[in-house]
């Protein structure tokens, strides 16, 4: 194990070194260097566990940039702008997916590969990118967020008709139920624990407040599976319910360090869990997937910019911090009955992750 996380390590820190020779962002590279990596070493528990980390600590930065009062101001806009990314993107996928030939199952499937973003590999975007204050972040990570919860109980739905062959609405209802319960108590948590964790928080010592924020994040993350949701949905909140104004930059200055590591890790186990030799046979198919995801997400940024009285600029940008696939694609490719459709997935994750920074650097 430690001469696999030595390997690891020594190829992220070539991997960043060369993203920043080429003054490029250090995503893809990593991606590319978990793909190599697959010839000498395997994913592991252990791997699996530390990007884990690296994706609620990501999350965790990125929730830092809420608060309630923003919420309460904008969640109307927020309900409209993610019914809208479902509605154009979710039918887009299907179609395509029939359109390439698919069955009806690998066709719905597609439709969520097609629908979600990562949610993961956006805020790493967005941070390298220093897009944290801009007015389109707000919109982009929210339905990033309300995303992978509807995506989480897609999934539920279609393992279940994969494998049951029938629905079940008992678990289809607990899942909405746990989703709108953790809502609501993080919501409340923020709103009035705001007091308690400024004292918390007030510790002099950088040591006992370190604990303290990864105590915390930690807590949410694992209440947040308890409930059968995402450890990175609790990461997300633990960053929300902090009085974020008054501690960030302290907050940034300890956390930072760790963040970038694990988030680094996170990016290497993504290329090391993909599965190439079902990609080779779909390269051809994979260019409609790939300019389906790119323009439909640009689209849905577009619509929802203008919706919002966004400058065209801003609407842009929304729309090219909503391309990148991750994690969910993912899994959701795994369980189609057409084995393409996994590797179609691949092959645009991949090529997304690639094209997202330039895209980012084309609209700025």
């Amino acid at each position: 194990m430690l001469f696999e996380l030595s390997l690891i390590l020594f190829a992220l820190y070539l991997g960043a070194l060369l993203a920043h020779r080429l003054r490029q962002s250090s995503v893809s590279v990593f991606i590319i260097a978990g793909i190599l990596l697959k010839f000498f070493i395997p994913h592991s528990e252990v791997v699996g566990f530390l990007a884990q980390l690296g994706a609620m600590l990501l999350l965790f930065t990125i929730g830092l940039d809420f608060s309630p009062e923003r919420v309460r101001h904008s969640s109307r806009k927020i309900f409209v702008a993610t019914a809208l990314d479902a509605l154009i993107n979710l039918p887009l996928g299907i179609l395509l997916g029939l359109g390439l030939g698919l069955d009806v199952m690998s066709a719905l499937i597609m439709g969520g590969v097609l629908y979600n973003n990562s949610t993961s590999i956006m805020a790493r975007f967005i941070i390298d990118f220093r897009r944290s204050a801009l007015p389109e972040t707000e919109y982009a990570v929210s339905i990033s967020v309300f995303q992978d919860l509807i995506t989480a109980l897609y999934l539920a739905i279609v393992a279940g008709v994969v494998h049951a062959g029938e629905l079940d609405a008992w678990g289809m209802g607990l899942v909405l139920v746990k989703t709108v319960g953790f809502f609501a108590g993080a919501f409340w948590a923020a709103t009035l624990l705001r007091p308690v964790l400024r004292r918390l928080m007030a510790h002099e010592s950088i040591e006992v407040f370190l604990l303290f924020v990864v105590a915390f994040l930690m807590v949410l993350a694992a209440l947040a599976e308890w409930l059968g949701l995402s450890g990175v949905i609790g990461a997300f909140f633990a960053g929300f319910i902090l009085p974020e104004r008054e501690f960030r930059e302290r907050v940034d200055r300890v956390i930072s360090p760790f963040r970038d590591l694990f988030a680094a890790i996170f990016f290497v186990s993504f290329g090391l869990l993909m599965e190439l030799s079902q990609a080779s046979h779909v390269l051809f198919a994979s260019i409609f997937v790939i300019l389906a995801a790119v323009w439909g997400k640009l689209g849905t940024g577009w619509v929802i910019g203008q919706l919002m009285r966004l400058s065209k600029s801003a609407s842009w940008r929304l729309g090219v911090a909503l391309i990148p696939r991750g994690e969910f694609s993912i899994i959701l490719a795994g369980l189609a009955p057409t084995p393409s459709v996994l590797g179609m997935t691949v092959i645009t994750v991949l090529a997304l992750a690639l094209l997202t920074p330039i895209l980012m650097k084309r609209f700025r």
